[in-house]
């Protein structure tokens, strides 16, 4: 993802998001690196998801927000509802720890 992720970019995100995870399972990893700006309709969005994939045995996984994006999850406290890591690179800790997630990417 790059860009915004604001009302505008959710109402063209949350269907494609679904059928992503309706085809390839219930584990999603966004790479926000490149997203500069997130507004409630965005944090929403993600909120949404991790709460759908965990109600399908999942998670979702946020790599590397930055600025104002890390700020507002981490004001939120949202930082404890996702896992943050660092790079795509911690993803395979993750699939390391969760064998099922190594199936679903």
């Amino acid at each position: 993802m790059r860009g915004e992720l604001d009302l505008h970019a959710v109402r063209h995100l949350h269907e494609p998001l679904r059928g992503l995870i309706e085809a390839r399972g219930p584990w999603l990893a966004l790479d926000l690196s490149e997203v500069r700006f997130i507004d409630t309709t965005g944090v929403g969005l993600l909120v949404r998801l991790a709460h759908h994939l965990r109600g399908r045995d999942g998670d979702l996984a946020l790599i590397a927000p930055g600025g104002q994006v890390l700020r507002i999850l981490r004001w939120t406290n949202l930082t404890r509802l996702f896992r943050v890591l660092d790079t795509a690179d911690a993803l395979t800790d993750l699939a390391t720890d969760h064998p099922r997630l190594g199936r679903a990417t």
